[in-house]
């Protein structure tokens, strides 16, 4: 038998004793002394080869070694602890769990407690017989408001500006244009969790343009951190069955969490709890987030846990909701969602605040953009995913030719350093402008500032499928656009391969800068190609891609499953509650 699979009846043989903290440190003391010198210094040598195989990203190596010292002294709080952090690295959720635990049993300290529940809460959270359930007895006549939704989102407006909350704001705003009875709800804690400068208590509500959002726990805010990731699902549908009771809404819409399927485990148990219904609209693909390892990504045991998570719930909800074709192709070729279940409602653009504008001069000026030629890019600078790097190398090969021209990235994030340190080494630090943080009412008018707007995403698997939002507003206010090959914008741009239409952008090669150099060359002396493309771009998205069009999809989803009569759906709300029931001893 393993350690790992042993850990857990140590721990709780160990913590039969009843002694102290003092005590048992005590006890190991003397265990060590009982056995020699010679145990402390193979633990010491054997803990010393592990974590240097922990820094140098040898997981499983390292892993074998503190399973080793462990066999030899199973209460050595070091190798507990950087056993704790080896599971983690790896993505062994339920090898973590073991490990915090037989630790916080033997040191009794509140804030390794604290840890354990953590991890513990991570492995249970993906545990596919577990399930929030809601523990107030069930609403008995429960009568719906007709044509009333709760849109379950993580985040909103007018706290932060980001897509997601400007893909809920726009659809919440543009159903209710369409005469829905719509309302947000946002996540526990929200939005206490950001840091409010001005000290004033976070709202339990909020009205933005005559939307409304319910906050729940608002100020409760970072205590909630503490919490396992299970023990605030349950606590996430507690709360929300609280707004349900007094709103009763006919339908749940639940978008995606941090995590992906979180907001929709919570509000899944709230729908059964209430026997309405409910559609998850998957925003994108979140199991490989959890870490920068790119060989551990897709292939530890979490993600693996993460993607079979974000199955069950779209196979639970009653209609799945998605951003693009890719999207929609994943969900029925990988998870298995039956296609008559899972609907394309893509992301839109705000045609009036992304309307064509004349160039301000003064901040051209300001952004050093006199006199040259502006490739651009408006996106956070955080995910390697965005592929920032790709045009500032293709700025540099195309200044090397003695082109004129000029990068323009708006916006900030964790990575800027190293792509500011990337431009200073190819020696274009002064031809590529980093913005920072631009609020946002003042990027269309950086948008103004672009000639070609590129989006340089790398191959990657949410950004081959995942659509972005920005060239819909770059094509919005008729500029040209040029977007790496992937399958996701290449359907923006009409260059899906075997699928007619006039083109709206152009592509190149994903990774390729010295494509993205020489594709944007073309463009710049080719001027009435790129008139062609903003012309035919301009007229696509207005008739397409306008957020009364995307209410027009989200509208025709909501009647549909509140259709009356609609066949099998007291059936299939029993089924959930006996899983529910079923899972809730674990």
């Amino acid at each position: 038998m393993s350690f790992a699979d042993d850990l857990a009846r140590r721990g709780r043989a160990l913590a039969r004793q009843h002694l102290s903290p003092r005590a048992r440190r005590r006890l190991r003391q003397l265990q060590r002394t009982v056995l020699g010198g010679q145990t402390a210094l193979v633990a010491r040598t054997g803990l010393s080869t592990a974590r240097a195989s922990l820094g140098a990203g040898e997981y499983a190596e390292a892993a074998a070694r503190v399973e080793a010292v462990l066999r030899r002294d199973p209460v050595d709080e070091a190798a507990l602890e950087l056993g704790l952090r080896v599971a983690t690295k790896r993505g062994a959720v339920t090898e973590a769990g073991s490990y915090a635990v037989a630790r916080a049993e033997l040191t009794g300290l509140p804030a390794h407690w604290r840890e354990a529940r953590r991890a513990v809460g991570r492995a249970r959270e993906t545990d596919p017989r577990w399930r929030p359930v809601v523990t107030a007895p069930a609403p008995r006549g429960y009568r719906a408001r007709e044509g009333r939704v709760l849109y379950v989102a993580k985040e909103s407006r007018p706290y932060l500006h980001n897509g997601f909350c400007t893909r809920s704001h726009e659809s919440l705003r543009a159903l209710a244009r369409a005469g829905w009875d719509v309302m947000g709800v946002t996540e526990p804690g929200f939005p206490g969790t950001l840091d409010l400068t001005d000290g004033t208590p976070a709202p339990e509500r909020s009205i933005v343009e005559g939307v409304t959002y319910h906050h729940l726990l608002p100020n409760a805010g970072r205590r909630l951190r503490d919490l396992g990731y299970d023990e605030y699902a349950g606590l996430a549908a507690a709360t929300l069955a609280g707004v349900v009771a007094r709103e009763r809404p006919a339908l749940l819409h639940v978008s995606s969490g941090h995590r992906g399927y979180e907001a929709a485990l919570a509000a899944g148990a709230v729908a059964r709890w209430a026997g309405i219904p409910w559609l998850y609209e998957v925003r994108s693909f979140f199991e490989t987030t959890w870490t920068a390892d790119a060989q551990l990504a897709e292939t530890a045991d979490y993600p693996r846990r993460r993607f079979a998570t974000e199955t069950a719930m779209m196979r639970e909800a009653s209609l799945v909701l998605t951003l693009s074709s890719p999207m929609r192709d994943e969900i029925v070729e990988r998870h298995g969602i039956p296609a008559d279940k899972v609907r394309v409602v893509p992301n839109g653009v705000d045609l009036d605040r992304f309307a064509p504008r004349p160039r301000d001069p003064d901040l051209r000026r300001r952004l050093g953009l006199t006199d040259t030629f502006t490739l651009g890019y408006v996106s956070n600078l955080s995910h390697p995913r965005e592929g920032q790097e790709v045009l500032i190398e293709a700025v540099a090969r195309l200044r090397a030719r003695g082109r004129g021209v000029t990068g323009l990235l708006v916006g900030d994030g964790g990575r800027r350093p190293e792509l500011e340190q990337l431009a200073r080494r190819l020696d274009v630090a002064e031809h590529v402008v980093f913005t920072g943080n631009v609020s946002f009412d003042e990027v269309a008018g950086h948008y103004a500032q672009i000639d070609l707007f590129v989006v340089p995403r790398v191959d990657e698997r949410a950004a081959r499928m995942v659509s972005p939002m920005k060239p819909f507003e770059a094509m919005a206010m008729r500029i040209p656009v040029l977007v790496a090959d992937l399958p996701a914008l290449a359907e923006i741009v009409g260059s899906t391969p075997g699928v007619a239409g006039a083109p709206r952008g152009q592509v190149f090669p994903a990774g390729d800068a010295g494509a993205l150099a020489a594709a944007a060359a073309e463009l710049m002396d080719d001027v009435p190609a790129r008139q062609l493309l903003v012309d035919n771009a301009a007229e696509w998205v207005a008739a397409e891609r306008s957020w009364d069009a995307v209410a027009g999809a989200f509208g025709q989803a909501y009647a549909d499953l509140l259709r009356p009569g609609r066949s099998g759906r007291e059936g299939e709300q029993g089924r959930l509650r006996r899983t529910a029931r079923e899972g809730s001893v674990c």
